[in-house]
């Protein structure tokens, strides 16, 4: 054999060796990857053009009762970055440069980058661009959690990169827009930065009716309720955010055949309706700002209720706060003074001691209470004082002139038992369940009574506290002929799923009365108190018989000196009442908390407010007058003048 041919064929069976067992190798390398690892590479590769969106839903809105937006949601944008993204990464790829002079140039480069995001940051979203500037440092100091740097081995302070800065929390969309449009604009790419979509919580109203509603901070991955509504019934009011996968292309349009799939539907959150009725919303919360200018006060509130549903049309106090604007907001503000602060109220106790002494049959409209010649009257080691002697009154008088000493004389005769049951049967001690999550129950004083004068002092409105909330309930009972309704302020509500609207049920009402005529009696009594010789004169609506009871309590305050609590010289001054008298479609309290000055009591201070307020509400309403030809001499003689 030729030996060139032998070495030829030798080399073509080594080459053909070495390709068989290529060959070989690479169809085990295939046989590996697709048959092996298929399931383990195909979830990789699909992680990169597989992506989870989220679809934001809106919290459940709150409206009044006649369907004007209380609180509602606002489209916003949640603008971050990565400050090392957006400074450090743009120029990465000149450091590696081995051109003369590029590398050199970078660190100049990064500081005009940052000066010129910064100062966009603060055209179009707030804060001033120096604040912005720092907060775009892209490598920071590691710390503990005492906030003191982190040191190495070396005694280096240790860093890392800066990789997540919150630019605004809740931006306008057209503030981000034109943001995207500068940056493009002055050459600088979005690269770092991150825009999710949101819904921010919305008060249209401003401070109407803010410590009743209460205050909700939503947005990206937030749902901090805090206090009233927003809190008590936010389980109704939350939504819960869409979940879907979705297969995409390289620019991040959906596939139409990719792989996709839905893995939470979410939902949007109910929307509640009150029993508020926004115009006498607003009355109220005119006449508080005008009554919190007047008087030196700590808090006014009050509270407007339908006697005979129990629907509460108005409530709210001074100071409050702009759940729109954080910075209002503060422990002294925040609480909703209507259904927490429990108060000794004063004599506006006085008719419900009366009313129970009247239904037991201890006394009647005509008994004679002597209320002595004195102004002082002792008993139990204690004494009680009015004005001035009033010698023999009616129970009614005892009312309208508010003697202190004829009430604690009525009280003697009813006893320790009935006085005590008097206060359960019209729920003093007892929450209104209305849905705020610290409403107070009030404070009674424990029975059997630990001494004398107890029996004297409750129906005063002394040793017992109550919640404005409560009087409304049991002035609504006064009014109401002894039916006594329960506190109503959810009205209804609309679920999301279905469109349907669910109503908040109204509770059977309560008749307190036994006798048939205590509640005609009761009234005529109140009205009295109206009169021009009564204590609360200045309640008194032109057109309309006024119902009512004054009241004033001097506050117990610490004294620093001796180290108890005294009763000093502020005071509780309040008016409650309701009216028509004979057909009462309002009931409304106020109460003035911590009033000083000359003038401090409930006649001169609260009765005023009473009649400015209801004086509108009554002629919003259309409801009709007592007297009206008083009120047609009334308008001729203005439109004369």
């Amino acid at each position: 054999m030729n030996p060139l041919l032998s070495q030829v064929k030798i080399r073509i069976l080594v080459l053909a060796g070495v390709c068989l067992l290529f060959a070989v190798a690479l169809g085990w390398r295939f046989y590996h990857v697709q048959i092996t690892r298929h399931a383990e590479l195909l979830q990789k590769a699909k992680k990169g053009y597989t992506a989870r969106r989220t679809e934001i839903k809106q919290r459940g809105k709150i409206y009044d009762a006649d369907g004007y937006l209380l609180v509602g949601n606002l489209p916003k944008v949640y603008v971050s970055c990565s400050p090392y993204s957006v400074v450090i990464e743009p120029f990465a790829h000149m450091e590696k440069s081995l051109r003369p002079g590029v590398r050199e140039r970078v660190p100049a480069l990064r500081k005009r980058r940052r000066h010129m995001v910064s100062l966009l940051l603060a055209r179009h979203f707030g804060g001033s661009a120096q604040e912005h500037y720092a907060a775009l440092e892209p490598i920071v100091p590691c710390k503990d959690i005492h906030g003191k740097p982190l040191l190495d081995k070396e005694g280096k302070v240790t860093t890392r990169r800066n990789q997540h800065y919150v630019v605004i929390k809740a931006a306008d969309p057209s503030a981000v827009k034109d943001f995207k449009a500068d940056m493009k604009k002055a050459d600088l790419h979005l690269g770092g930065f991150a825009f999710s979509n949101i819904f921010a919580r919305h008060y249209p109203k401003g401070r109407m009716l803010a410590n009743v509603i209460g205050y909700a901070n939503t947005g990206k991955d937030v749902n901090a309720e805090l206090g009233g509504l927003e809190l008590t019934i936010g389980k109704q009011l939350r939504a819960e955010p869409g979940q879907a996968v979705y297969q995409h292309a390289r620019g991040g349009s959906t596939l139409a055949y990719g792989d996709s799939k839905v893995l939470a539907e979410g939902y949007d959150g109910d929307d509640v309706y009150l029993t508020i009725k926004e115009p006498v919303q607003s009355i109220l919360e005119e006449e508080l700002d005008a009554a919190f200018a007047e008087h030196s006060v700590d808090a006014v509130y009050a509270v407007i209720v339908d006697p005979r549903t129990g629907n509460i049309l108005a409530m709210s106090q001074r100071p409050n706060f702009d759940p729109d604007d954080t910075k209002t907001l503060d422990n002294s503000n925040m609480s909703n003074k209507i259904a927490v602060n429990a108060y000794e109220p004063g004599s506006v106790m006085k008719p419900f001691a009366v009313a129970k002494a009247l239904d037991s049959g201890i006394i009647t409209p005509e008994t004679i209470v002597d209320c002595g010649s004195s102004p002082k009257w002792s008993y139990g080691g204690h004494s009680l004082h009015d004005p001035r002697g009033y010698g023999e009154m009616t129970p009614g008088g005892v009312l309208k002139k508010s003697s202190n000493i004829g009430t604690g004389k009525i009280a003697l005769m009813m006893g320790d038992e009935l006085v005590y049951n008097m206060l359960k049967t019209f729920k003093f001690g007892t929450r209104t369940r209305l849905p705020f999550a610290s409403e107070s129950p009030g404070i009674l004083p424990r029975y059997p009574f630990p001494d004398k004068v107890t029996v004297t002092r409750a129906p005063i409105g002394y040793t017992v506290q109550v919640t404005a909330l409560q009087l409304a309930r049991g002035y609504c009972a006064l009014a109401n002929g002894g039916m006594m309704p329960a506190l109503r302020l959810l009205d209804r509500r609309r679920k999301s799923s279905t469109g349907e609207f669910i109503e908040y049920p109204y509770e059977k009402m309560e008749n307190i009365f036994t006798n048939p005529s205590t509640a005609s009696a009761i009234v005529e009594m109140l009205v009295s108190v109206t009169a021009p010789d009564g204590t609360g004169k200045r309640a008194a609506i032109e057109g309309y018989e006024v119902a009512g009871k004054t009241g004033t309590a001097q506050k117990l305050v610490f004294d620093p000196v001796a180290k108890k609590r005294r009763y000093g010289n502020k005071y509780c001054a309040s008016f409650c009442g309701f009216v028509p008298a004979r057909n009462p479609a309002l009931v409304m309290v106020i109460s003035f908390d911590g009033v000083t000055g000359a003038v401090h009591g409930g006649g001169g201070v609260a009765a005023p407010v009473f009649k400015k307020t209801l004086s509108r509400v009554l002629r919003l309403l259309n409801v009709p007058p007592d007297f009206p030809e008083k009120l047609e001499k009334n308008a001729k003689r203005q439109f004369q003048n």
